[in-house]
């Protein structure tokens, strides 16, 4: 796989330091780690001299077969991985299946890795406007694209569904103007949504006006937000005392569930924050890649 479709990890060195990953390069200490979004990898390869025992989760099919070809090209002998197909809102019953608990950090990269952004077949970008209107990433198990949600959910439901990214005013002016299209022509591709978006006559910024639409859609058809919530209090009960868990995510309501939990086991006495604020990229890394600019991590150590 050539490197420029590679996913660029977010915060990677600063992740990998907070999560104290660096106590098993020069010992022989062995440590166990989940990544439970892995992608093609992208902070595994950044771990090659580290004594490390893997479990690598990935909802995506045609991702994990290339995640495989990818791993066998940096794979050494200190790292060893496993790589399971599945939601990482199963992560409990998954690593149990695997015999992978008690484990030392855990990872969640909430964000779509390049590879899928970068593939048309997804329609998660609006650089292909050609592209079916789909976005789901459980093609096998999920049978609702993204096109369904916009020629069947009621105004109301519409409104909701926008209002999780944007504001209420904009996210009834979307709503209506989705159900007065849809009664001259369907929604079926990329460029159905982005002809809607152009007739908003949003502003242009550092954002194209269709990103926060598209997201909105996204998160619904993978149910994003409810699997996060759901995962959070598993993937803690999978860490041994010291154990930590990180997350990345890439827009507010997500950050606000993390918080909220972290902040929920700091007060039971459960977990020892690490960052009483969440980290965002350095300006270098921004300019270097534009698509970590809403990234933000969050840190717990189980006590």
């Amino acid at each position: 796989m050539k490197e420029e479709v590679l996913h660029k990890p977010v915060l990677a060195e600063r992740l990998i330091d907070l999560l104290n990953l660096s106590r098993f390069a020069h010992s022989k200490l062995r440590g166990k780690l989940i990544d439970a979004t892995f992608g093609l990898g992208g902070y595994e390869r950044l771990m090659t001299e580290l004594n490390l025992d893997i479990l690598g989760i990935e909802i995506d099919p045609k991702t994990i077969k290339e995640a495989e070809k990818v791993v066998s090209g940096f794979c050494r002998s200190r790292l060893s991985f496993r790589l399971v197909q599945g939601n990482f809102r199963d992560i409990k019953d998954i690593a149990k299946k695997e015999n992978f608990t008690e484990v030392d950090a855990i990872i969640f990269d909430l964000g779509v890795s390049s590879f899928q952004l970068d593939s048309p077949s997804y329609g998660i970008s609006f650089r292909y406007p050609e592209s079916p209107l789909d976005m789901r990433l459980e093609r096998e198990i999920s049978e609702i694209k993204a096109s369904d949600l916009l020629n069947t959910l009621s105004e109301s439901q519409l409104t909701s569904l926008f209002a999780v990214v944007l504001n209420e005013n904009l996210s009834k002016r979307i709503a209506r103007l989705v159900t007065e299209t849809r009664k001259k022509k369907s929604f079926e591709k990329v460029k159905d949504l982005l002809e809607l978006v152009d007739k908003l006559g949003l502003k242009k910024g550092k954002l194209h006006p269709a990103t926060k639409v598209f997201l909105a859609l996204r998160m619904a058809v993978n149910s994003e937000l409810e699997n996060l919530k759901s995962a959070l209090p598993d993937s803690f009960s999978l860490l041994k005392k010291g154990g930590r868990l990180s997350v990345i995510s890439f827009h507010s309501g997500e950050d606000k569930i993390v918080k909220e939990f972290f902040e929920s086991l700091r007060d039971r006495g459960l977990g020892n924050l690490l960052t009483k604020k969440p980290i965002a990229p350095f300006e270098d890394e921004i300019l270097a890649n534009p698509r970590s600019r809403s990234a933000r991590l969050r840190v717990i150590e189980k006590i």
